[in-house]
């Protein structure tokens, strides 16, 4: 059955959204700022800046769509970044570099546990480990706000420069791809990523399946946290190193709301890996945008606040939408009198 025209805009609205702000930026970068800004140079620029967001976005993806939400991404990948940098300043990069991705698994893989054991929404459980996390990161550095610097072997992983004309494309994104290919296979090709929407959209036939719902959230949460570490390391080698207080925090809203922009449901049960892909990257170009124009960093607070109520709005009227059509097909239960 073809697609009608309003289904095409729908599944491409984002992409739409996305090539707007580009012309919009592109018009207004020489009369507001006097320089070109669509050029190869701004938008590998861009891209390497984003590289890390959207490998957490990939994450967060995962433990969206099987219902969950994490607000202790940020705070995570911040520790686990101090981690590896000390690691890898006393010991060697592989352990610094294994060891972060195992601490990333794990500590994501306790808000999993936490999650399922006391069968309560992880918005307070995340909340409350984003404190813990916050504070393991002060007592490893003694509360010192510093650099610690990497090694140059390190900075190849996400730093390292790939000459691409008048502009630089950084490992990094390189990195990213492979994750977002690898995530959407998990998604797409696989029970695990069927059993994901399905815990999103009703957890009673995930259980009556078979599959364990409790199991299932803590490897949610784990497989996460393994992409949560492969983004700390592309950070901390496009910056060169991890900085002890806050490389990363404040992230995971960026990326949930660039999740829900291209249409990843809040409570799971709906949304693909490239569409968060692009709303991630909306996020990164109203950003990097409004930075290239000189505008007020007050501003961006704004229009990114703004741009996290839209993708909360769009989520509600979607889910508001899809239960009206499911209404229409099967019909309403008569009120109790």
């Amino acid at each position: 059955m073809k697609k009608g025209i309003s289904e095409y805009l729908k599944d491409y609205m984002m992409l739409l959204v996305l090539v707007v702000l580009l012309i919009v930026f592109s018009i207004l970068g020489p009369a507001v700022a006097g320089r070109s800004f669509f050029n190869l140079k701004n938008l590998l620029t861009m891209l390497n800046q984003n590289a890390y967001l959207v490998i957490l976005g990939v994450g967060i993806t995962f433990i969206m769509l099987g219902g969950g939400m994490d607000l202790s991404t940020g705070f995570l990948i911040s520790t686990v970044g101090v981690c590896m940098a000390l690691l890898e300043s006393s010991s060697n990069i592989v352990v610094a570099l294994i060891c972060g991705i195992l601490l990333a698994v794990l500590l994501s893989a306790f808000n999993g546990v936490m999650y399922s054991w006391l069968q309560v929404f992880p918005f307070i459980i995340t909340l409350g480990t984003q404190y813990i996390l916050n504070g393991a990161t002060y007592l490893l550095t003694g509360g010192i706000s510093k650099t610690n610097y990497v090694s140059n072997a390190f900075k190849l992983i996400g730093g390292s420069n790939i000459t691409i004309g008048s502009g630089a494309l950084k490992t990094g994104v390189l990195v990213m791809i492979l994750m977002v290919v690898i995530g959407s296979f998990i998604l797409n090709k696989t029970y695990f990523g069927r059993n994901v929407y399905a815990l999103g959209s009703n957890p009673d036939a995930v259980a009556l399946s078979g599959v364990s719902v409790a199991k299932m959230r803590v490897a949610i949460f784990a497989l996460a946290g393994f992409f949560f570490g492969i983004a700390q390391i592309v950070n901390i080698g496009t910056m060169g190193g991890a900085v002890n207080q806050g490389l990363g925090i404040g992230s995971e809203f960026t990326v949930m709301a660039g999740a829900m922009l291209g249409g990843v449901k809040m409570g799971g049960g709906g949304g693909k890996m490239s569409n968060m892909v692009i709303g991630v990257m909306i996020i990164g170009l109203l950003d990097y945008g409004m930075t290239f124009l000189n505008i007020n960093q007050y501003w961006k607070y704004v229009v990114l606040g703004i741009a996290l109520l839209a993708a909360v709005t769009m989520d509600t009227l979607q889910t508001r939408a899809a239960a009206n059509a499911a209404k229409k097909v099967t019909g309403s239960a008569p009120a109790a009198k």
